[in-house]
């Protein structure tokens, strides 16, 4: 791979004919019906999906945010992005791509006026973990339970979720309505 393959690298808005490419060669197929769900949303503009791709390789990495009410059980007063998803192709990892794309979602939440960004990390994912820590968000509960969803074949599945439930709170934007930009 050539050294500065991240330089040509196009983060962009997920379209429909992308979705296939989402379940990484058979690997995540068992999501299809969540990705459709999360396509059809961004079309409400519920959620932002995320793709990274190279001419030479196409779709390289992803990451999807949703748009979530306030959830007082939880302790979340107001409206937040909630981040899922985010995977990178092995041979793209640990070279700045996953940096970029959580800029490009940083840069999403601001443009919605919003500073949260939730997300859940497997307790078992050290490397995810750290990886959050290392770009600003703390862990603020542990979840344990199960995550339950409709696979591709239509039948329902409950997967084990013990996570950290992880935060991060952006610095405070102020709107300038004349310039119809971010302001620090």
């Amino acid at each position: 791979m050539e050294m500065n393959w991240i330089n040509h690298v196009r983060i962009r808005l997920l379209r429909e004919e992308d979705l296939p490419a989402l379940e990484w060669d058979g690997e995540y197929k068992r999501y299809r019906r969540i990705y459709r769900e999360i396509y059809r949303n961004s079309q409400k503009g519920l959620s932002i999906p995320l793709v990274a791709e190279t001419t030479e390789d196409g779709i390289v990495g992803q990451v999807f945010l949703s748009q979530k009410d306030p959830n007082p059980n939880y302790g979340i007063r107001s409206r937040y992005f909630f981040l899922s998803s985010f995977r990178i192709k092995p041979q793209f990892r640990d070279q700045g791509l996953g940096s970029l794309l959580l800029a490009e979602c940083e840069k999403q939440v601001r443009l919605h006026r919003m500073r949260d960004i939730y997300l859940n990390c497997a307790k078992d994912n050290n490397r995810a973990r750290w990886f959050y820590l290392e770009h600003g968000f703390q862990v603020v509960r542990i979840d344990e339970g199960t995550w339950t969803y409709v696979n591709d074949e239509g039948f329902v599945v409950s997967e084990p979720q013990n996570s950290y439930l992880m935060r991060k709170t952006l610095s405070r934007i102020f709107w300038s309505p004349r310039r119809r930009e971010a302001v620090r």
